[in-house]
């Protein structure tokens, strides 16, 4: 087992906050050499590695940044570069030694945050049906099960929140690129069900905060849309979610079927099917080939 005389997350989360307390944007890389140095590591413990390969103290401050953005305590005006809030200056001023997740439950971007993440678990057949339970009374592969369904949460959680921020038109292509993953050709609001596009399917994608959730109204003029259309079956997406009167009426749709996809289904969706996401590592279990030992084949 290797060492680890790294910093912890949470020691490294109040160390970003001051070396980024000069309101200036930095590059990620710039940063973790800034953060290195402000704590004084030495050439040994900036050498430790994770798994992958990569430098603990980074793969440590990647995490540290990671939420800090969710919590909206860093921002990141462009790809791979941080700058301090308002928020963020207000919690540096503390000078904190450590800064833990449950620390930043004092501000309501990170509590909206664990919030979702915990509802995806609820309503994910799969993950509601595991228990929480003692690591020590699992097998290795639950327990490796358990927390790839536990980052993936977060990740599908992130995924909505950089939707929400994206503009219209690019939500849209993100939608049509989904579209096609999932087997479904067509464009300009229409997917096709089969190869000949003898039965079409309309759709619509609204890019919608949280509190702009879709109404009755909307899906009426959706209804209406297909009836001028002569199409009997929708999909309707948002980023945010349906009120229950919007449900109601795409349930009560008697011409056809309208299918609703919210946030969280659409992110889940974007993860089966590889869009918008890449894989981060990989891990190989390995178990004894008993073919080998069986002595009466050799």
């Amino acid at each position: 087992m290797s060492t680890d005389n790294t910093p912890t997350i949470d020691q490294f989360r109040p160390v970003v906050l001051s070396v980024l307390a000069d309101g200036r944007v930095v590059p990620f890389r710039e940063l973790c050499t800034k953060v290195a140095d402000y704590l004084g590591l030495s050439t040994e413990i900036r050498a430790e590695q994770v798994p992958s390969g990569q430098a603990r103290y980074i793969n440590r401050i990647n995490w540290a940044c990671s939420g800090l953005t969710q919590a909206q305590l860093l921002g990141r005006p462009q790809r791979g570069h941080y700058a301090i809030t308002a928020n963020g200056r207000e919690v540096e001023s503390r000078k904190l030694k450590t800064y833990s997740e449950k620390d930043m439950l004092e501000w309501p971007a990170w509590r909206t945050y664990q919030e979702e993440v915990a509802a995806r678990k609820k309503d994910d057949p799969a993950g509601s049906s595991i228990a929480p339970v003692n690591e020590e009374l699992q097998s290795p592969i639950e327990v490796m099960a358990n927390n790839e369904q536990a980052f993936n949460y977060k990740v599908e959680t992130e995924l909505r929140n950089r939707l929400q921020q994206a503009s219209p038109e690019f939500f849209e292509k993100a939608v049509i690129k989904l579209l096609w993953a999932m087997g479904y050709g067509g464009i300009d609001g229409i997917i096709s069900q089969d190869a000949l596009g003898l039965t079409n399917v309309y759709i619509q994608a609204k890019r919608y905060s949280d509190t702009n959730k879709v109404g009755d109204p909307e899906i009426r003029n959706f209804i209406g849309s297909l009836d001028a259309q002569g199409a009997n079956l929708g999909v309707f997406i948002t980023t945010s979610s349906f009120l229950p009167k919007a449900q109601q009426s795409a349930a009560r749709y008697r011409h056809g079927r309208i299918v609703l996809i919210d946030g969280q289904k659409l992110t889940r969706y974007m993860l089966n099917y590889g869009v918008a996401i890449q894989k981060k590592q990989e891990f190989t279990l390995y178990e004894i080939d008993e073919d080998f030992f069986d002595e009466e084949d050799a």
